[in-house]
């Protein structure tokens, strides 16, 4: 497959209804999963962050939140400044808690739970899969 195969089928898929596509060519497979139809007429508004799942420690009040997108994760703006979030920052919904550069587009990711960060799980540059945790967080009653 060559680069411009690659660039028509993901501007295909962002275009399209599809969510996800995978296409095998000669042994090499690509798979382009299409985020921006979950937000279907909501423009310009980014995805918030999902917890993959809850973990059951001390009656379930830590909550692991996932990568919203397929990418290179960083956590702060750019590599002049301090992360956004650090262990023990208290976030609030709402709140840019990284970025992920998802096919050279930086994508805020949005805190949809409010807590205490007691892990960062990945580090700055790190590649990232949808749904892996980035942040473990405790939360405050």
């Amino acid at each position: 497959m060559d680069i411009k195969q690659v660039e028509r089928v993901v501007k295909l898929v962002e275009s399209s209804q599809l969510h996800e596509v995978t296409i095998a060519d000669n042994g090499q497979s690509i798979k382009v999963v299409n985020s921006l139809g979950e937000q279907s007429n909501v423009s310009a508004s980014p995805i918030e962050a999902t917890p993959t799942h809850e973990t059951e420690q001390t009656g379930s009040d830590v909550l692991q939140v996932g990568a919203t997108y397929v990418g290179q994760v960083y956590l702060s703006e750019d590599d002049a400044t301090d992360n956004l979030v650090k262990e023990g920052d208290h976030i609030q919904k709402g709140q840019t808690i990284c970025f992920i550069d998802e096919l050279t587009r930086l994508q805020p990711v949005i805190s949809n739970k409010e807590g205490v960060v007691t892990a960062v799980l990945v580090e700055s540059g790190q590649n990232v899969e949808y749904g892996q945790p980035i942040f473990e967080l405790k939360t405050v009653f």
